[in-house]
């Protein structure tokens, strides 16, 4: 572009001296001229050069036919600042091009001064700058979207632990994220730009990184791998990195990139996993207890020794072929039911079963299995743990059929006691004695409960050895209630019982083993509850069900206890139950016959105030 002098032009010479002037440098330059008045209202002269539109007299509309409206006021606002300073008026502007579209000028124009210093006109200059403005704005966009781009990468980058990197062809790093330059403990400008060894890398490690920056440079191909490194303040971690290619346009790389992971806590906790392991297999091996591990579907996955010297296969074998199979068919689908219910609900199971030894003799087992979770609360499997019981199996065989024996045996001397007191209280009452009579009624009692004890035995005998009948026959369960309120009124004064109307309800059931339960429960709600006090004696259907329940206002059974109560032999504990005599099969019998019905049987109570025991058995059209 031709310049034009800084300085103030001071010219006495005539208006067309001027002209001769303007034609001169619109001759002499390629660039688009122009002449203004002295208060730039009226262009005089404009030679457009093809960019603007020529003028072929003076115009006053100059501004709306050349500038761009949105940069009007700026035109405005600098040629008021050179009328007042008399200086070069120079701007970078948008203007209305010869074809109507928008460019961009470079407009420079000097003051011409009479002698007394005052502005007689404007002689002018203006390249056309479109190209490099359009050159302008593009870079400007392109740099906004690069910087747009590099903050959103900063922000994923800075939102991660992982390190992220980029090296050049040379190996030196040209980005690596702020969790990297805080491991290195740098900034960017002492990171960026240098390499491996400058930024703190061993010399094996740097040359490490070269050969597989060069192979993956080769083959276009990522590459993995598995180092230690000294963090800045964490000391010595171990880190899990992959280097990938990136691919220009030209299907070359021209460059490397890789992201790091510190894996150091998931190693430490594979060795301490690995460790635990070891400890629990010798700990599991050296013990004589069978221990068994199950995954989350219900598959074993570890025996330890105790199940191979049992079984006589090896821990190999027993985990290819399992070990349901080696159940005794008659209680491998007991067994099988239960263990499925317990894997759905993913509750603990216990149970007892018979597998063939190393001699191919059964052996009784008792296995207890408890359910593993991940520390995410998903189900991991269970661990069981299984004991031989067949010493103990075979002791209560053995006691079984001494309770029976003798219980057989007691049965007859105590029905001839029985018998011998009856007539004894008929003989004195015929002689009015009523002090013997009343010892002997009550000697009457004791043998009462000392016969219920012993058919309790014999139940118990009978039950356990498989032999217990159930005699079922078609009877309306009301009647049955209004026998037990009965007998219950003739013999119990210690307490008030109250039983509610029950409703016709048919039951197909053995009707001297269901009165044998209501009267349980309710001899058991007299001995927990003091004297004087309510039980209530209840009888509804519902669901195609009866259901008996008997509650009592006593001491009350503890939590503790509660799930144990039908257990065989067990009783509850504590100082208020020492002095009430018991074995503990009533409540375990009753469960039995209940269970042998297809009912159910439980109890509802808590401390201090009463216990409902409750039965159902299913009722008959």
């Amino acid at each position: 572009m031709n310049k034009l002098s800084p300085k103030p032009i001071i010219n006495g010479q005539t208006i067309a001296t001027n002209e001769e002037r303007f034609r001169a440098l619109v001759t002499a330059t390629a660039d688009i001229v122009y002449s203004m008045s002295a208060d730039w209202r009226v262009m005089r002269q404009l030679d457009g050069r093809g960019f603007l539109l020529d003028t072929h007299e003076p115009i006053a509309n100059w501004i709306t036919k050349y500038v761009h409206p949105d940069d009007y006021e700026k035109v405005k606002t600098t040629i008021r600042e050179a009328i007042e300073a008399k200086k070069i008026f120079e701007l970078e502007h948008r203007v209305l091009r010869a074809d109507g579209t928008p460019g961009w000028t470079l407009s420079r124009a000097v003051p011409i001064l009479d002698s007394n210093g005052k502005i007689v006109e404007w002689f002018g200059a203006a390249s056309d700058i479109t190209q490099r403005k359009s050159a302008e704005e593009a870079l400007r966009e392109a740099k906004e979207q690069s910087e747009q781009q590099k903050r959103l990468y900063e922000t994923i980058t800075s939102s991660t632990p992982d390190l992220i990197y980029v090296f050049d062809q040379d190996y030196r790093f040209t980005y690596a994220n702020g969790a990297l330059l805080s491991m290195w403990g740098k900034s960017w400008d002492d990171a960026i730009g240098k390499g491996l060894l400058d930024n703190g890398y061993e010399p094996w490690h740097a040359e490490m990184h070269h050969r597989e920056i060069d192979q993956v440079k080769t083959t276009k191909q990522p590459i993995r791998g598995e180092v230690s490194f000294p963090h800045a303040t964490l000391g010595r971690r171990i880190y899990d990195y992959i280097f990938t290619p990136v691919i220009n346009e030209y299907g070359e790389v021209e460059a490397v990139a890789g992201t790091t992971r510190d894996i150091t806590d998931i190693r430490n906790a594979e060795i301490a996993i690995s460790e635990s392991e070891a400890r629990f297999r010798t700990m599991a091996d050296s013990t004589d207890v069978m221990i068994s591990v199950g995954n989350e579907s219900g598959s074993i996955i570890y025996f330890n020794e105790a199940w191979a010297r049992v079984t006589g296969r090896t821990t190999t074998q027993l985990l290819k072929d399992g070990w349901f199979d080696l159940i005794h068919a008659e209680d491998k689908e007991a067994v099988i039911k239960n263990f499925s219910t317990s894997l759905l609900e993913k509750k603990p199971w216990q149970w007892e079963f018979r597998i063939p030894d190393s001699q191919n003799k059964y052996r009784w087992l008792l296995s207890r299995g408890a359910p593993r979770f991940r520390s995410d609360g998903s189900f991991a499997g269970y661990i069981s743990s299984t004991v031989d019981i067949t010493e103990i199996k075979e002791n209560e065989q053995r006691k079984n059929a001494f309770i029976s024996m003798v219980s057989h045996e007691l049965k007859t001397p105590l029905t001839s006691a029985i018998s011998y007191i009856q007539v004894s209280q008929k003989k004195a009452l015929t002689y009015d004695d009523t002090l013997t009579s009343g010892m002997l009624e009550r000697a009457a009692k004791q043998l009462g409960k000392m016969t219920s004890m012993i058919n309790g035995f014999l139940n118990l005998s009978r039950l356990e050895s498989g032999k217990i009948y159930i005699d079922r026959q078609r009877f309306d369960i009301s009647l049955l209630m209004r026998e037990a309120e009965e007998e219950s009124l003739a013999s119990i004064s210690s307490h008030h019982l109250v039983f509610e109307p029950a409703t016709v309800s048919w039951v197909n059931a053995d009707r001297e083993k269901i009165s044998q339960v209501i009267n349980n429960l309710i001899s058991n709600a007299v001995k927990y509850s003091p004297a004087g006090s309510t039980i209530r004696l209840s009888c509804t259907t519902a669901n195609d069900m009866m259901q008996v329940s008997v509650a009592d206002d006593g001491m009350g059974i503890s939590q503790e206890d509660l799930p144990r109560l039908f257990e065989r032999y067990y009783r509850a504990k504590g100082n208020a139950t020492r002095h009430i005599a018991g074995f503990g099969i009533g409540l375990y019998l009753c469960c039995e016959i209940i269970k042998g019905h297809g009912g159910e049987i439980w109890a509802e109570s808590e401390p201090g105030k009463g216990s409902k025991f409750s039965f159902t058995i299913p009722i008959v059209r």
